[in-house]
Formats: structure tokens, C-alpha cells, sequence
């Protein structure tokens, strides 16, 4: 009798796509250095204890839905790449077989979640994110990341501030918070009850109305000021930035006029109480006032080409309060993050007390930088 052995086609040529993709990998495990875009992804989607999510759509988005569909489309750049690589041939051969590139990591997350291949993530160390403290941990407002060295003025280029150009008829500030929450300790005449991190959602008791005062305070020293108070950091933290984004983005379409953007926030250094009001606290010719921490993003994570400018106002706003008012500056604090900061020359963040100041202390500090303020914007205001 003859016996015939019958061989599977189906197990066949999926052990030879298994040992294909399996010699793949052991090959190219071994390059030092793989492109650019896996390493930003991995950086990516590292997720620390500090750090949160700010998302933004691809402006790419349908070139990337095309790719999913036929991989082979990544293959051929013609903007950046001339010629076919190795890499590029084994990656859209794996994606070919199993939709999955072995080279790049991304692609192991979007076979499950395939929204996540039309979003570019940018990481934050997210200022003011304060969990219960009964919890073990407690992530203060603005511990530096990296702390970061003042840059040299020869990285600086130009160390003076740029002038106001093209004023036209408008406002010229604009105020808004990502955490609009963020609350005082409660006093006699600001009498609320916060929640155990010191955020409340009455607009009467939280950092709004600190820059409520200060837009009142810019007008009637004649420097045109908005402000908006939408709620950015409900009903979560994680996308704080995500939101205010949307926000500065319309009001600065809609008022093409405004030239400083100012993200006025609340700190918290530590959690204990009393030791964030030592930190946040001066005492000026007999009055109590909330220190003040102005926070600079750079282009160490994402693109920034207004990082420099920012820098620079920030010195200068900083070197006039000290002038006017020593010690109620805590100084700058530079950061790899970019805080939405990208969408002005002349953005900041800026921390007025902490959640150990009362609300009467950081009024007071807001009419103090309303006037600072106003001084540099006639100062940089260019005239006929």
C-alpha cells in the first residue's frame, strides 16, 4: 500500500511567515539606532506617575488611513526618500502578512486600537496635577522634570524682546486657564469649602477670579484684555491641555489682535500646606502677596520656534517685578514641555501663590503684575 503524506497548506505558509518574521527580528535587533519615528513613539507612550496626555489630530490624517489600508503605500515618500530601504521592505512585508510592522511598535498597539495610528501624542509633565493625599503619591504643581539650565545668550540670538507691531483695534491680552479649578485656602471673606487638593468649580473661589481681576485691572490701565474661563481640567486632568488648546486656538483666530497669551494658574510645590505658603509667600512694606513662578516651555520634546521670544519675556517681566517688588518672583522655570506655548511669541504660564495662600493675597498680586505688565506693553509698543 502506498501511503501519502499530505501536507497542509494553511499550516505551511503560516510557519513560514512565523520563521520569516522571527529571522526579521533577530537581524535588525541588532542595528544600534532605528528611525526616528520609533524612538519618538516609544517616547510617547512612556507613561510615568507625572506625566499626562495631550493629544492632537494628524494633520496627515487621510495619508495615514490610506497606509493602513495598503502598507505598501509607506514605502514610497515622495517628499523625503528617493529610494526603497531595507527596513522599509521588511516593515510593509510583515504589515503585508500580518498587519503588524516589527520595527515599529506603534503598529502592535493599532491593531487593537486602530484610532491610535491618526493621533500624534505629546507628553506634558502637566502643571498642577494633585492627586488625594491619602493616595501615597502627590504630584505637585511644578517639581522641575530635568531642570533645565537658563540657555546662553548666544542660543538666545537677539536679547531684546521683540517690539509690538500691526497693533490694531482689539485686545492685546489674553488670559485663560488650563486648570480652572485650582482654589485658594479659604478665608474670612473668600469662605469656600475645596475638595481635598484645593480645586473647586465656583468660579468665585478658584484661580479665574484672580485673572478676572487682572483682565479688569489690564483694561482699566488701557491695555485691551479677554479672558476665558471655560473649564479645561473637568472632568479629568489628563487632557487639561488637550482642551485649552482648542481653546487658544479659536479666541486667537477669532482676535488675530492679541500678542500675549498668559496661562494663569495656582501652584502647589508641596502638599503640605504650611510649607507651600513659605515657598509662595512675601511680605512687601508691611503687605502679604502670592509669589509668582513664571513657567517657559522649550522645544526639547516638540517643535517650539517661539520658545526663544518666550524666554525672553519671561526675563524681562521677571526682572521688573524683582525691580519693583523684590522677592515676589520665584524666578523661571524652564521645561522641556511645551504648554500650548507654540501658538505665541510672546506665551507664558504663569503661577500666582499656591493652595497656602488666600484668595485676598493673590488679588493683590494680580493687580501688582496687571501694572508690571501694562508698563513693558507701552514700553514694547512701537509708535508713529
Amino acid at each position: 500500500m502506498i501511503k501519502i503524506k499530505v501536507i497542509k497548506i494553511r499550516s505551511f505558509i503560516l510557519s513560514i511567515v512565523v520563521i520569516t518574521l522571527i529571522t526579521s527580528f533577530i537581524v535588525f535587533s541588532a542595528i544600534n539606532q532605528l528611525n526616528r519615528r520609533t524612538v519618538a513613539v516609544m517616547a510617547e507612550l512612556q507613561i510615568d506617575n507625572r506625566h499626562s496626555f495631550i493629544h492632537k489630530i494628524d494633520s496627515n490624517i487621510f495619508e495615514r488611513i490610506l497606509c493602513l489600508s495598503l502598507p505598501t503605500l509607506e514605502t514610497f515618500n515622495t517628499e523625503r526618500k528617493a529610494v526603497i530601504d531595507i527596513r522599509s521592505l521588511i516593515g510593509n512585508f510583515s504589515r503585508i502578512l500580518t498587519n503588524i510592522d516589527i520595527l515599529n511598535p506603534e503598529t502592535y498597539f493599532v491593531m487593537h486600537l486602530p484610532l491610535i495610528s491618526l493621533i500624534n501624542t505629546e507628553t506634558a509633565m502637566t502643571p498642577g496635577v494633585e492627586l488625594p493625599q491619602g493616595r501615597g503619591i502627590y504630584e505637585n504643581e511644578h517639581e522641575p522634570s530635568d531642570n533645565l539650565p537658563p540657555p546662553e545668550i548666544d542660543e538666545l540670538g537677539e536679547s531684546e524682546v521683540e517690539k509690538f507691531d500691526n497693533i490694531s483695534d482689539g485686545p492685546l491680552v489674553f488670559i485663560y486657564h488650563t486648570h480652572t479649578t485650582e482654589g485658594y485656602m479659604p478665608s474670612e471673606k473668600f469662605n469656600y469649602k475645596p475638595d481635598s487638593t484645593y480645586h473647586t468649580r465656583d468660579l468665585n473661589f478658584s484661580v479665574a477670579k484672580v485673572g478676572e481681576l487682572m483682565t479688569e485691572e489690564l483694561n482699566r490701565l488701557n491695555v485691551p484684555t479677554i479672558q476665558d474661563k471655560t473649564f479645561h481640567d473637568i472632568p479629568t486632568y489628563m487632557t487639561s491641555y488637550a482642551n485649552s488648546l482648542k481653546t487658544v486656538e479659536q479666541i486667537l483666530k477669532q482676535h488675530p489682535s492679541i500678542k500675549i497669551v498668559i496661562d494663569l494658574h495656582r501652584d502647589a510645590p508641596v502638599p503640605d500646606l504650611q510649607k507651600s505658603r513659605e515657598i509662595t509667600t512675601v511680605k512687601i512694606d508691611d503687605s502679604t502677596y502670592s509669589r509668582f513662578l513664571l513657567v517657559v516651555g522649550t522645544d526639547r520634546t516638540f517643535p517650539h520656534p517661539n520658545w526663544k521670544e518666550n524666554y525672553r519675556f519671561a526675563t524681562l517681566l521677571h526682572d521688573r517685578l524683582e525691580q519693583l517688588y523684590p522677592g515676589i518672583s520665584r524666578g523661571i522655570d524652564l521645561r522641556s514641555e511645551r504648554f500650548n506655548q507654540h501658538l505665541s511669541s510672546k506665551a507664558i504660564l504663569v503661577e500666582i501663590g499656591s493652595h497656602g495662600n488666600t484668595m485676598e493675597e493673590s488679588l493683590a498680586s494680580a493687580t501688582i503684575f496687571a501694572q508690571v505688565l501694562a508698563e513693558i506693553v507701552k514700553e514694547l509698543s512701537i509708535t508713529e
